[in-house]
């Protein structure tokens, strides 16, 4: 086992652009989005949630991240799995359709990018050829996130509200900017897409009260770049 390449894993993973970078994000998203605090205390499940998707970001298609230049790479497979965790244990439990077709409208894009390059590593798909179908699957994304989370539920503990609303458009933010800002510095590239979902949740939190009501709309809604994205993708 190679001790520096270890080493780069836990950075990643603790620091940048993991839980620290990812949490300080998440933190100001849930201020800037205005989410309300939760009804009841934040339960183990909820804690460990939150936990998960920030630290999750360690995976993000970010440059300077310790982990793109591990031999084994950082697989989405991993990076799903930790966001669909978060997402079954730190929000609400109930799924109806539109819900589903949400989260469809996020997560089908990625994996048809994933089957056009042959590769589930992060780093290859975000530099991939293929702007036009990650510019589409962000949109998606975005459009979906109000419907998928849920951010101003307040049966579901805060902390992850406020963790999957900084994390989800800071993971589709570094998939859509990593190769038209490769020439800008890490530290750079990272204030950018962490204003962009600082930015996003604000917007969010604006328009609080019409978006409740109308999150499952934009959930059905995200399907349209969503379909686009796939196309792009596959063309």
């Amino acid at each position: 086992m190679n001790p520096l390449g270890v080493l780069s894993a836990v950075v990643a993973l603790a620091v940048f652009p993991g839980a620290a970078f990812a949490g300080v994000t998440s933190l100001v998203s849930s201020w800037a989005g205005r989410l309300p605090a939760a009804t009841g205390p934040t339960p183990l499940g909820g804690a460990a949630a939150a936990a998960g998707v920030v630290a999750g970001c360690g995976l993000l298609a970010l440059p300077g991240s310790p982990l793109s230049n591990l031999p084994a790479g950082a697989s989405l497979a991993g990076l799903v799995v930790l966001l669909a965790a978060g997402l079954a244990w730190g929000t609400s439990d109930d799924w109806p359709w539109r819900r589903v077709a949400a989260a469809a409208a996020t997560l089908l894009p990625f994996l048809a990018m994933a089957a056009a390059t042959g590769t589930l590593d992060i780093p290859s798909l975000a530099a991939a050829p293929l702007e036009p179908a990650r510019i589409a699957a962000t949109g998606a994304a975005l459009l979906a996130l109000p419907a998928l989370v849920r951010p101003f539920d307040p049966s579901a503990p805060r902390a992850s509200r406020g963790a999957l609303l900084g994390a989800l458009p800071l993971v589709v933010t570094s998939f859509a900017t990593s190769a038209p800002l490769a020439a800008l510095p890490a530290a750079l590239v990272a204030a950018i897409c962490a204003l962009s979902a600082i930015a996003y949740a604000g917007l969010i939190g604006l328009v609080r009260r019409p978006l409740s009501a109308r999150a499952p709309l934009l959930g059905l809604l995200a399907a349209l770049p969503a379909a686009a994205a796939i196309a792009l993708a596959l063309a």
